[in-house]
């Protein structure tokens, strides 16, 4: 009981730089299909950080913080097998909630999906081309474990290969 009180005001008194990812149940594929801007298949080829791509959550998290106002975003970057929504090109980059600061420091999100470097995934994203993302709540997985969903994308969209 001792601890109780300084465990609970070391909690709120923490800054929050990361938040835990709340999910609701995992969409239908036709429901992610129907809600994602793009859906495509995918090798990841790597990451990178990049100037100039503003975050609204980490926007708010500096709001009151001037030191931390010069920020890169992580983006990762796939070669494109196969679009089944959106899209045309050869590549295809996702942003990340994922910052990097000029003092060093880091803001991470939980709701962010890790890559493997040469891996083939299937990406349900969402946003516009220049700046699509994904999350962990959406259907976006590895190949090897996406074949119910390239069965229903099949169906969804007419397609016999």
């Amino acid at each position: 009981m001792k601890l109780f009180l300084p465990v609970c005001l070391a909690v709120l008194l923490l800054p929050s730089s990361a938040a835990a990812c709340l999910c609701d149940t995992l969409a239908t594929v036709e429901r992610a299909f129907s809600e994602s801007s793009a859906v495509f298949t995918g090798r990841y080829i790597g990451a990178e950080y990049r100037k100039g791509i503003k975050d609204e959550l980490v926007e708010i998290a500096i709001a009151n913080d001037p030191k931390k106002s010069e920020y890169e975003v992580l983006v990762y970057k796939f070669e494109v097998r196969e679009w089944w929504k959106g899209g045309s090109k050869s590549e295809a980059f996702l942003v990340t909630n994922h910052a990097r600061f000029a003092d060093g420091t880091e803001m991470i999100s939980d709701c962010d999906v890790g890559f493997e470097k040469g891996k083939n995934y299937l990406i349900y994203a969402y946003g516009d081309e220049k700046e699509y993302g994904t999350g962990a709540c959406t259907r976006t997985r590895r190949m090897k474990r996406a074949k119910a969903d390239i069965a229903a994308l099949k169906r969804l969209t007419g397609r016999k290969s």
